[in-house]
């Protein structure tokens, strides 16, 4: 009986090693094949980068004209023909895209500024005339700012040479390679007289605003908003 224990005893000692060393094959040889590791995915943020030469994205800018008025020199023929004379177009901005995509820029003339000469001031009530003849001592500043109206154009060469109208927002294309895109702003201020009133009252305005006028000046303001994006066609 005693035998017949110790066999059993080292039967359960003989299963308990074997079980043992099967586990560690188990959990070592046999097991799935994994593997760690750190990277890194880096990409390019896309250029933004508009310069209106005084500064980025928005500002604006004081454009005075105070060599090229005049009144046109044409005879007086009614309001149906009324007398004009612009400036020509004067180079007031340049705008360059160095950015990787294309913008939307719209530039916009605001409020004018009529300046007198020292000493001078308007007339509280104006030309008129009656039966014919010139009334008043002075123009109002209504006849006189009404004179002028200003028009902007865009272009692609400095001169202004195929310079067309700006009526909507201007497109300016990204840069291509290492060359920036530059569009050219020219504004035109055309002098209108008063031929809708009779001919006695329109060259008086004219006349006194010759006189009197020292400058005339409009503020020019720009922005620009992204229009493409990269990659192109998402």
């Amino acid at each position: 009986m005693t035998k017949r224990k110790g066999i059993v005893s080292k039967l359960f000692v003989a299963v308990v090693a074997l079980t043992l060393i099967s586990c560690c094959f188990l959990g070592s040889t046999f097991a799935r094949y994994t593997s760690k590791g750190n990277g890194s995915a880096t990409t390019n943020v896309a250029l933004w980068d508009i310069d209106f030469g005084a500064g980025k994205d928005a500002g604006s800018a004081d454009v005075t004209f105070d060599d090229k008025l005049s009144p046109a020199a044409g005879e007086y023929k009614g309001e149906s023909d009324k007398r004009t004379n612009p400036t020509g177009k004067v180079l007031v901005a340049t705008i360059t895209n160095n950015g990787d995509v294309d913008a939307s820029v719209t530039v916009e003339a605001g409020a004018l500024t009529v300046t007198l000469l020292s000493g001078k001031q308007y007339d509280t009530t104006g030309y008129g005339n009656n039966a014919g003849a010139l009334t008043g001592d002075g123009a109002t500043q209504w006849q006189v700012e009404t004179l002028f109206s200003i028009k902007l154009y865009q272009g692609n060469t400095q001169e202004g040479t195929g310079a067309t109208e700006i009526k909507d927002a201007i497109e300016v294309a990204a840069k291509s390679g290492a060359s920036a895109t530059t569009v050219y702003i020219f504004a035109e201020v055309t002098w209108t007289s008063h031929d809708d009133q009779e001919e006695v009252v329109s060259d008086a305005i004219d006349t006194w605003a010759g006189e009197n006028v020292e400058s005339v000046k409009y503020a020019i303001s720009y922005s620009a908003v992204q229009m493409s994006e990269l990659p192109a066609g998402n």
